[in-house]
């Protein structure tokens, strides 16, 4: 079993300790460390598990530490967490530059034996796994990812709180080189944009079409794949998809919506399944790197 400690148990955190407690046959809770002293005393559900004083004798103490606080403390922790050898998940986007998150992915590679994970849970979504073994080379993506405002996670930027998620994806199904970028975005509610488009082309002709906001009415993550005799349509929100082909005859391909399926506990389970089969995790810190990476591109170009 694997002694597993969370750093950050703000919103999140708190989603992944309980979801860890439900892991009980992979996971053993050391604790968690917050930088916030009082927060047993703010919310009482927080004493089912044990709070440290400091991050150090947390780390000290696990196999594996789950990192969920703001991005731009998650480089100083992981930098600890893997000079003291312990496996590391950490959340979405994996640094707040680019400089930290290449020196990251450089100390990781240097230590093959530990397993670092980045938590781009879309990869997760049962309509994202339900189309993964399909052949698949789009011509044309369209991507929509909309949000009403949640001053939680203005820290960043649209792109790298909301559109980063289509990023890793639509690289995963373009492993291609990027030959342009064209992108805008406004500052509404924040001092960072708050609604991005962007317009990605890449070597093999093949182009994408990303929207991002955190300003809209109502939720929308979708995403729809046009290809040689198909179309297919991804639906994160209400976790389904259809495929619609037209060869000799035309089908049409539904997944199930998996009402009792929990994205952020199999991502979790898949990070134990990492460390105890000694395999590579699905969402590499290359993975990572490489988001991020198209992200502050995004960024530039509207700059």
């Amino acid at each position: 079993m694997i002694k597993v400690g969370v750093i950050g148990a703000g919103h999140l955190g708190k989603l992944i300790l309980k979801q860890l407690t439900e892991l009980s046959d992979w996971f053993n809770i050391i604790g968690y460390y917050d930088n916030n002293p009082n927060l047993c005393s703010i919310d009482n559900e927080m004493q089912a598990w044990n709070s440290f004083l400091d991050s150090s004798s947390l780390i000290k103490a696990c196999d594996a530490l789950i990192l969920s606080v703001p991005t731009s403390f998650h480089y100083i922790y992981a930098k600890q967490i893997l000079f003291l050898g312990k496996h590391l998940f950490i959340e979405k986007p994996i640094t707040d530059t680019l400089e930290e998150a290449f020196l990251l992915k450089n100390y990781s590679d240097g230590k093959p034996d530990i397993i670092v994970q980045v938590g781009h849970i879309e990869r997760y979504n049962p309509a994202w796994l339900s189309i993964k073994d399909l052949s698949l080379e789009p011509k044309f993506i369209e991507v929509h990812r909309l949000a009403p405002f949640n001053a939680r996670g203005t820290d960043v930027s649209v792109i790298l709180d909301l559109m980063i998620h289509d990023l890793d994806l639509i690289l995963q199904l373009i492993p291609h080189e990027i030959t342009e970028i064209r992108a805008n975005g406004v500052s509404i509610l924040s001092q960072a944009p708050d609604i991005a488009n962007a317009r990605i082309e890449f070597k093999n002709g093949a182009v994408a079409n990303v929207t991002a906001s955190r300003i809209s009415m109502k939720k929308m993550r979708k995403m729809r794949l046009f290809q040689q005799n198909s179309y297919i349509s991804l639906d994160f929100l209400e976790r389904k998809s259809r495929v619609i082909s037209n060869s000799l005859f035309q089908t049409e391909m539904i997944s199930p919506a998996f009402n009792d399926y929990n994205a952020l506990k199999e991502e979790l389970k898949s990070f134990a399944e990492a460390i105890i089969y000694k395999r590579k995790p699905i969402v590499t810190a290359d993975d990572g790197v490489k988001a991020l990476q198209l992200a502050f591109n995004i960024i530039d170009a509207i700059q």
